[in-house]
């Protein structure tokens, strides 16, 4: 007698979005619409004939048989993904050059790349941190991690999240003070090579007064750096941050963050066919991605910025 069993698609979308608690983070994570997940979702639920999630104002709650139904699917799928990579593992070691810019590299990607080993044994990363977009198609690389515009010449860009933009500095720097933005006349300001950013930041800020173009100019990721070593205030986002304001070492004193016009993206070279290990790289990164989302919102108790900042180009 055959398995009678729901849709895989259905049940992809209901695990995804009942261990990551957001039907959006699970759309990231699965390469598809917020409306295909819940849409999988309601499917699931008629099939089932039971209700899974709760609809609120502010998102969703898992019922209680969405809790038990959750509790026995996730531990099948990691099974499911288990076997698949011991099936796909054939003895030849896979290799994938993946470029990115060294901020990303240093103050995100690294520290996880112990988990995307532990997943895919089987290939093997070569990192390449450079600022300079690699030529894909003379074999420079196979996959890349931008921040910007997205639009490269001859490269294919997926965006793997929006970046929201707020002031951070060593928490020695504060002194245990309740600052107001206004208050940052009185302090240094750090900048990356785009000195902008401040500019923008401050204006969306509704703040005057304070010199937006003075301060120390850093490349890459040095801003922060010298933040964290209490040299002043330095603007950051979600992605290069959340890690160290979990662990203390960088503070948020303002509540205001700007969405920033440029976003992170995954690229490769245009019209080129992606690989099993390019796809295995992306699923595993959009997962990091989300997984780190949701620890700012966590962290912030907000999930969307209200202020755009001024466009840029990549």
């Amino acid at each position: 007698m055959g398995r009678r069993l729901p849709s895989l698609n259905a049940l992809k979308a209901f695990e995804a979005a009942a261990r990551l608690e957001s039907f959006t983070d699970a759309a990231a994570e699965l390469f598809v619409t917020h409306a295909a997940i819940s849409r999988h979702v309601r499917d699931l639920e008629e099939w089932l004939g039971t209700q899974l999630f709760i609809r609120t104002g502010r998102g969703v709650d898992l019922t209680d048989a969405g809790e038990r139904y959750a509790s026995r699917l996730t531990p099948l799928f990691d099974q499911l993904a288990e076997a698949t990579r011991e099936a796909a593992a054939v003895g030849d070691v896979r290799q994938l050059k993946v470029t990115v810019e060294p901020s990303i590299a240093s103050r995100w990607l690294v520290p996880r790349l112990g988990r995307f080993n532990d997943l895919h044994p089987d290939i093997e990363l070569s990192i390449d941190p450079n600022s300079k977009l690699a030529d894909f198609r003379s074999g420079e690389a196979d996959v890349g991690i931008r921040y910007g515009a997205g639009n490269w010449d001859d490269v294919e860009a997926l965006k793997l999240t929006d970046a929201v933009i707020f002031p951070v500095a060593a928490p020695d720097l504060l002194k245990g003070k309740q600052l107001k933005p206004a208050d940052l006349a009185d302090y240094n300001l750090l900048h990356e090579s785009r000195k902008q950013w401040w500019a923008d930041w401050l204006e969306a800020a509704g703040v005057t007064g304070v010199e937006d173009w003075r301060g120390t100019v850093f490349q890459n990721h040095l801003a922060i750096e010298a933040a964290e070593a209490g040299q002043g205030f330095a603007l950051s986002d979600q992605i290069l941050c959340t890690d160290a304001l979990l662990e203390g070492w960088l503070v948020r004193p303002f509540n205001f963050d700007m969405r920033d016009h440029w976003h992170y993206w995954i690229v490769r070279g245009k019209g080129m066919k992606e690989t099993v290990t390019a796809r295995a790289f992306r699923e595993w990164l959009m997962s990091e991605i989300a997984d780190t989302n949701k620890k700012f919102a966590q962290l912030t108790g907000q999930r969307l910025p209200t202020v755009a900042a001024k466009p840029a180009t990549a």
